[in-house]
């Protein structure tokens, strides 16, 4: 006859091994497939580096090499949280040649599949702008260095360092009585881009004054046109028109994050302004059904979701740049 301590063991145990189901039943129903299919057919696209990366920390919660199916499984990501996955392969990962492709999402664990539309071949509705990477010369100089793809777009021969050295105004960050005091984004460069602690960023109106003062020097037959607060519309026409359109937006389409500590006073006047950690600028070469296309100065040529690039655009305050023939 049974105890009243052995039903209770009996009992006990039950319980553990009910609830250690329960907790690898929810694991199982929490891993997402990501399937990784080409952008016009729909077709998989097998063995594909894909990325989730934390939208909020800006680290990489989990990477995987996609199945032969085209099927990328992640277990580690956590519900209602924002991840951008993305997507390239392991050579473009190597050497930052060809296309990554980054969309971003909520983790939904009621939503076991995710479908990522990747791009990896040229086609005739884009832009063949040069890709020219930033990095190691130019840490901070995105902006300069995104403007410089475009002119030899157009056939000039200039480089990223002449550009930012010779044309790119710029002018120091000082310190006075214990406080940050520098240009306006909008009338210089905060420091060099090359000085990788020091460098900040520049906004559109600086990176229109180089352009055409390179191409006055040039004797370029272009001209420059200050496209910010332009609309979306806008902006797709003219890469419709064949027209690249530098473009302010943040790493990989993140939140804004900005620093107090990194700010400074704007000359003329006398309260500090926070600082944007995140800023970034890139080339709009293509549009793709909801896809855009741009040469980015950090990655090469990566593809996003149009309206969540219109969104980190607007969120930025609407800086863009065009050069036309």
């Amino acid at each position: 006859m049974w105890t009243r301590n052995k039903r209770l063991l009996l009992i006990g145990i039950m319980i553990t091994m009910l609830l250690s189901s329960c907790d690898q039943l929810s694991q199982q129903e929490s891993e997402l497939t990501v399937l990784t299919v080409e952008f016009n057919s729909g077709a998989p696209i097998p063995n594909l580096y894909v990325t989730a990366t934390d939208v909020e920390t800006g680290e990489i919660v989990e990477d995987v090499v996609g199945s032969d199916e085209g099927e990328a499984k992640f277990s580690k990501l956590k519900e209602e949280r924002e991840y951008a996955i993305a997507a390239t392969t392991l050579e473009n990962n190597a050497e930052n040649d060809g296309y990554t492709t980054i969309e971003h999402f909520t983790y939904d664990s009621t939503k076991p599949y995710y479908r990522l539309q990747t791009h990896f071949s040229r086609d005739e509705q884009e832009l063949d702008v040069p890709v020219c990477l930033q990095n190691p010369e130019l840490p901070h100089g995105c902006e300069i260095t995104s403007l410089t793809a475009v002119l030899n777009y157009y056939g000039m021969n200039v480089t990223k360092l002449e550009m930012a050295d010779k044309y790119l105004p710029k002018q120091d960050i000082r310190i006075e009585g214990g406080q940050r005091i520098g240009p306006n984004p909008d009338q210089a460069f905060a420091g060099n881009p090359s000085n990788k602690d020091e460098g900040m960023y520049v906004f559109a109106a600086p990176i229109v004054k180089a352009a055409e003062a390179v191409i006055a020097d040039k004797k370029a037959d272009l001209r420059v046109t200050n496209m910010s607060n332009a609309s979306q519309d806008e902006i797709l026409q003219l890469v419709r028109e064949g027209v690249p359109v530098v473009t302010w937006v943040t790493l990989d389409l993140s939140t804004p994050k900005t620093s107090s500590t990194r700010g400074w006073i704007y000359e003329g006047e006398t309260e500090s302004r926070e600082a944007y950690l995140n800023l970034h600028a890139v080339v709009l070469t293509g549009h793709l059904g909801d896809k855009v296309v741009v040469m980015d100065p950090l990655k090469g040529y990566v593809t996003y979701n149009v309206d969540q690039f219109f969104k980190s655009y607007q969120e930025l305050g609407k800086q863009a740049v065009a050069v036309h023939k």
